[in-house]
């Protein structure tokens, strides 16, 4: 149903003559803030208050491993295979524009240095049929199985690892989805799905780490294998890592966090809770306050009744929300949906800070296990501002193309509507490759309850990119106010541009989305698969388009020397932000993974900020009044 883009999970140990009541205190140096709450990938960091033990380990430090061996055919009798192969390289895969010449997207594992196992369908396939991926592409199986490993004497077994990857044609009954397949005799195979119903062409987060209970299958067993393996047509899958360790009696993995409390019965168009957004308009969050869900799954080796809690913090740190759901038990290997009782409804506008985390006891015996490790989500109650992107680019859509088949497409991103608002604006991130004179515009639909096209209703003038435009936010206007109702639901906006021989432009991407009402509209009728004319596609990356209710806004844009002064720049410790004039604003400092990793208030005019703790790279400082946003590149010494 959703991205698996976070696993949390928590390894604790007990011991019966413990007294009856064991509390660990949550480790707040362990937390990974997420850029803003929706980072439905969320990258939160694995902490154990205890090292598991370590069963058996492979990290790739001597390439491929001997005793193992890796199996590739072609499934349509064709010319491409792919066997896993042993690299410190990434994909050379052709999707990504590099045509073969450099490598790219390399796992980022643990140990990746010293190499890792890849499967590289797209540039095989490449490789064989001499032309970018394309209908001649053929399914290829491909998989590595370990020599036999001895667990006759550890009767709880669970399987860790880290991965990365990305495929396309999911669903499509040649395709098998990356899989770990379990066996004791070589024969007969337990798979275990770990994709994590990532949707297509979306890369996983990178490192994706896994861990399974495989007791079933390995517990007590002389003779283990495992084997890696799927059938794809294009991209990759890389694997580093791998651990079995001994299963604990208490191990609680607490994942698919949400705050927009869509998880459990989400309904689209015709009603529902709602999607998870980034900027969120204080009147929407009124009428409709965050719910929070997540799945917790028990991998450990005995049941357990598991809740799930919640704290939400403001800006200066006061807790303003706590929260935990009913007790869920769980058996041994079984997960399930879980929410809070009860919402959180904000009061003002500002940064506030989400903390998710699961707790669980013994079922029966009587200890209690307060789970330290965090899901950290950062969300932004704005004026007017309405958005669910990262605010930090990490692709795009191209708009119009000239070949091999010219026209122009309308990237989409859909919002509910609690309240009753008029829509006076759509913000638009043009990607930085776009061409000054390029013509953009923006559109407004009404989502059909009934799962049909969106219905248009109005479109603005054309907008031409300037120079001052490319790599930040314009604010294109609607000829006139667009009212939404709360009784519609459900609303799409749009960026589109028509086709032009030169002049071409680009919407930036920031996050890779959950809900399925994000899309492309090939409106020329220009990809293979619109046979009929124009097609409303899905797609699984968030656009950076945001809906703008402020009748006064007509620009969202870099803007220092009219807002703040930014300096030392570059600095290796303090900087100053100066402010034209004493004002409020909520301060953000966000890295280039689009991860929020500072957020505070500011009121005067000369505001000291110490960055001596971060580490070297380029930051964005964004500075939020709540109907605006302003921002400037910072670079940390």
């Amino acid at each position: 149903m959703k991205n698996l883009y976070l696993l949390l999970f928590i390894v604790l140990f007990y011991n019966n003559s413990f007294a009856q009541e064991i509390s660990i205190e949550r480790t707040e140096s362990n937390k990974e803030i997420n850029s803003v709450f929706l980072n439905l990938e969320t990258n939160s960091v694995i902490s154990n208050s205890q090292a598991p033990v370590v069963l058996w380990s492979e990290d790739f430090g001597s390439g491929f491993p001997l005793g193992w061996s890796t199996h590739s055919i072609n499934t349509q009798a064709g010319q491409a295979t792919c066997p896993w192969a042993w690299t410190t390289d990434g994909t050379y895969g052709y999707w990504n524009g590099n045509n073969g010449i450099s490598a790219s997207n390399e796992l980022e594992s643990t140990t990746s240095s010293n190499g890792f196992l890849i499967s590289d369908t797209d540039s095989a396939n490449h490789y064989a049929y001499g032309q970018p991926s394309g209908t001649t592409y053929e399914y290829i199986e491909s998989y590595f199985t370990t020599n036999a490993i001895d667990l006759s004497l550890h009767p709880a077994v669970s399987l860790e690892f880290e991965h990365v990857f990305r495929y396309n044609n999911l669903g499509n009954t040649s395709f098998t989805p990356p899989t770990v397949f379990v066996s004791s005799d070589s024969i007969n195979w337990t798979p275990f799905l770990v994709n994590g119903g990532i949707s297509n062409n979306t890369q996983s987060n990178n490192p994706e780490s896994e861990i399974i209970n495989i007791t079933s299958v390995a517990g007590s067993q002389s003779t283990v294998y495992l084997r890696f393996g799927w059938t794809s047509r294009c991209y990759y899958w890389m694997v580093d890592d791998i651990r079995l360790i001994k299963t604990p009696d208490h191990q609680l993995v607490c994942f698919e966090e949400v705050i927009g409390g869509w998880w459990l019965g989400y309904q689209g168009p015709a009603g529902g809770l709602g999607q998870d957004y980034t900027y969120y308009p204080l009147a929407q969050a009124i009428a409709n306050p965050y719910a929070f869900e997540c799945v917790l799954k028990n991998n450990g080796a005995v049941t357990q009744s598991s809740k799930l809690k919640v704290e939400v913090k403001d800006a200066s740190g006061f807790n303003v929300f706590s929260g935990a759901s009913n007790p869920l038990v769980l058996i041994s290997g079984q997960e399930d949906t879980i929410a809070l009782n009860s919402q959180y409804s904000p009061t003002s506008i500002g940064t506030y800070t989400i903390d998710m985390f699961g707790e669980a006891d013994s079922a029966g015996v009587g200890l209690i296990f307060n789970y330290s490790d965090t899901a950290t989500k950062v969300t932004t109650v704005t004026d007017n501002i309405y958005g669910k992107d990262l605010n930090s680019a990490d692709g795009y859509w191209r708009l119009n193309r000239v070949s091999p088949q010219p026209g122009g497409f309308e990237v989409s991103s859909s919002y509910d509507i609690y309240a009753d608002v008029d829509l006076y604006a759509v913000d638009v991130h043009i990607s930085d490759w776009s061409i000054p004179g390029a013509n953009v515009y923006v559109s407004i639909y009404e989502e059909d309850p009934a799962g049909g096209d969106p219905i248009l209703l109005d479109q603005s003038d054309d907008y031409t990119i300037t120079q001052a435009d490319i790599g930040g936010w314009v604010t294109i206007p609607f000829i006139s106010s667009q009212s939404l109702t709360s009784s519609t639901k459900m609303y799409r906006i749009s960026v589109g541009a028509n086709l032009h021989p030169t002049d071409s432009v680009g919407v930036d991407l920031s996050g890779e989305g959950s809900f399925s009402a994000d899309g492309l509209l090939d409106k020329d009728a220009i990809l293979t698969n619109s046979t009929s004319g124009p097609r409303w596609y899905t797609i699984g990356d968030i656009p950076m388009l945001r809906m703008n209710f402020n009748p006064t806004t007509t620009a969202v844009t870099d803007v220092k020397s009219s807002r703040f002064n930014l300096y030392p720049n570059p600095t290796n410790g303090f900087i100053t932000i100066e402010l034209e004039k004493a004002s409020k604003y909520e301060l953000s400092i966000v890295n280039v993974l689009g991860q929020t990793v500072y957020t505070n208030s500011i009121f005067k005019i000369n505001n000291r900020v110490d960055l001596s703790s971060f580490e070297i790279g380029v930051y964005t400082i964004e500075l939020s009044d709540g109907n605006n946003i302003y921002s400037e590149k910072l670079i940390v010494e």
